[in-house]
């Protein structure tokens, strides 16, 4: 059962039953478009970037506060963050919602877990669109070895303030087992795009991690959209083109056809 828990600028916050429960944020009718935010951001960053606006005339937008972050449950139980219990909660959002199949737009922790979704549910996708995340090497190296969450939470507070100064200690554990489990990603263990899933990528030209996406893009034969801004602000303040063109490829390969957006 469903439950209302709060309403955000037009939008109604929902939770799931299971456990942990996921808060998401629910807009529109139509076929079912999935949006996974970043790390210590919410489902509300699509809210605030006019993904939701744009796509909720023509679809059902839902999105999910991911586990440890918004208003979801954040239990500091480093099991609960894996790559696939993460997928498999968005997969009972889908059940909850009774939709079988789903589009989903995943960007930088949201586009790992996206890639959850492709490699354990990929049945149950339409589409997928992965934004900025480094498919060859997850997390980026430092003179001191694979980013660290002290190291991550440190550049974070004197570049993106807004993103950790309402964070409590608790919020910031919940946050560690997440990053945890993004610490672990390797190519070696992923199957890269094996997938019949249609796929698009999607990075800033500023992004650190556009020239690693694009080499990838090229060498599997994907299509990429090229934004303007860097890693953060590409989601915060994506370009109109960019929004248009994921649209569209979102549009194509849905069954039912929504009016052409120009």
């Amino acid at each position: 059962m469903l439950s209302v828990q709060t309403k955000v600028k037009g939008t109604y916050m929902l939770l799931t039953s299971g456990i942990p429960r996921l808060s998401y944020a629910s807009e529109g009718k139509g076929p079912l478009i999935i949006m996974l935010h970043g790390l210590l951001m919410s489902g509300e960053s699509w809210v605030n970037n006019g993904f939701s606006a744009f796509f909720s005339p023509f679809f059902h937008v839902v999105c999910p506060d991911l586990l440890g972050h918004g208003v979801s449950e954040k239990p500091q139980l480093q099991k609960l963050y894996t790559q696939p219990n993460q997928a498999l909660s968005i997969i009972k959002i889908m059940d909850e919602l009774d939709y079988e199949k789903a589009h989903v737009i995943g960007y930088s922790s949201g586009a790992w877990a996206a890639l959850g979704l492709l490699n354990h549910y990929s049945e149950r996708l339409n589409s997928v669109v992965l934004g900025g995340w480094d498919f060859r090497n997850g997390l980026p190296e430092t003179p001191e070895g694979k980013l660290s969450f002290d190291m991550f939470m440190s550049y974070a507070r004197s570049t993106a303030p807004q993103l950790t100064s309402g964070l409590s200690l608790d919020d910031q554990e919940s946050a560690r087992c997440f990053f945890n489990e993004l610490r672990k990603y390797s190519e070696k263990k992923e199957s890269l795009f094996p997938y019949k899933t249609p796929i698009l990528l999607w990075a800033g030209a500023s992004d650190p991690y556009y020239t690693s996406m694009s080499e990838t893009a090229q060498q599997h034969g994907l299509s990429m959209i090229t934004g303007r801004g860097d890693h953060l602000s590409e989601l915060n303040n994506p370009d109109k083109e960019s929004i248009n063109e994921i649209f569209k490829f979102i549009e194509y390969h849905e069954a039912w056809k929504p009016p052409v957006v120009c």
